[in-house]
């Protein structure tokens, strides 16, 4: 009777099941995520009584899904399309003629279609007589009053708008995770994760604010394969052997990824539209979002590793934090290849 061998390489075994797990999530939320869409924008613009011209926004999925948002006018309207174009390669952009029986602000708009990826439509409204009229139509707004003496826009729509670009926002989410594990593989200290975290806000506070208020301009292009390259380059500092403290350099990159990222922020959303009359409350509650949504991460993935340090298996942090690690290098490896051929 032939006696079972030993496992003489047990870590063999690990590597393998980190891997195959992986490719396996890679695989996953690759499906899900190709939907990614994000927010819808809808601008009207009345030039004479009832009568105008509208641009509605919507964003485009990978597979070449159209965000399924809609809407309609009360008392309805007549609309006459004029054109469909395509910005960046990922936003449809609908012009249309609307005709209505009376002036715009005895109209009202009501949005539907709201999904998980598409939770919001920000509406602009210029009305005949000078007054714009502002609102984020969300499930549970999904209507606006088109009239003068509107209720003021409430600035906790911007707010959750932020928190869902973070989130939302695979690249953004996959960077902060690159930051968090960087950290842990070099035994970094409490404030040294807190600092990182705050120049990576800084840098995209600057040129979040910077590209809305249209003081500086950026090739999106450029932007969006750079920010790859960032997520890139993190998971190749993760993967490398050798132990390395946080040098001087390293906090300096860091500073530059938060511009990099910030201006893929604003990109995203400076036509889809902030109030004018109070740009700077509205981008602040933006960007308010986007630490929440920052920090949300951030603490999943310190409650993560906490709970699985409990668990008393050594192995699960490892397995765990191979697998992010693969997920990093993975999408932002695919990203890279195309968006720079996208942009060359």
């Amino acid at each position: 009777m032939n006696k079972r061998r030993p496992l003489r390489n047990p870590a063999t075994l690990v590597w393998l099941a980190q891997t195959l797990l992986g490719l396996c999530l890679v695989l996953m939320l690759g499906n899900g995520m190709a939907h990614e869409m994000g927010t819808s924008a809808l601008q009207l613009r009345e030039f004479s009584s009832g009568q105008g011209q509208l641009v509605f926004k919507r964003s485009q999925g990978a597979d070449g899904s159209m965000a399924p948002i809609d809407f309609a006018f009360t008392p309805s309207c007549q609309i006459t399309p004029l054109g469909l174009a395509t910005l960046h390669d990922n936003e449809i952009i609908q012009t249309a003629q609307f005709a209505c029986g009376g002036p715009l602000h005895e109209h009202s708009l009501h949005a539907s279609g709201f999904v998980r990826l598409a939770p919001d439509l920000i509406v602009r409204a210029d009305l005949l007589g000078g007054q714009t009229i502002h609102g984020v139509l969300t499930p549970q707004r999904p209507s606006l009053g088109l009239h003068r003496g509107d209720p003021p826009l409430q600035w906790t729509s911007y707010f959750q708008i932020g928190i869902e670009h973070m989130l939302l926002g695979l690249d953004h989410v996959l960077f902060i995770t690159g930051l968090f594990l960087l950290w842990r593989k070099q035994q970094g200290t409490v404030g040294q994760l807190v600092g990182q975290l705050t120049l990576f806000t800084v840098g995209h506070s600057i040129t979040l604010a910077l590209v809305v208020l249209g003081w500086l301009a950026v090739p999106t292009r450029a932007i969006e394969a750079w920010i790859a390259l960032s997520v890139l380059y993190l998971a190749v500092q993760i993967a490398l052997p050798q132990y390395n403290t946080p040098s001087r350099a390293h906090w300096v990159l860091i500073a530059l990824f938060g511009l990099l990222h910030g201006s893929g922020f604003a990109l995203s959303m400076v036509d889809k539209g902030f109030p004018a009359e109070a740009l700077w409350q509205a981008l602040l509650a933006f960007n308010l979002g986007l630490e929440a949504g920052q920090l949300a991460v951030v603490l999943l993935l310190l409650t993560l590793f906490a709970a699985l340090k409990r668990a008393h298996l050594q192995a699960l942090p490892s397995i765990t934090h191979h697998t992010l690690l693969l997920l990093l290098g993975g999408f932002s490896l695919h990203w890279t290849i195309q968006r720079v051929a996208t942009y060359v």
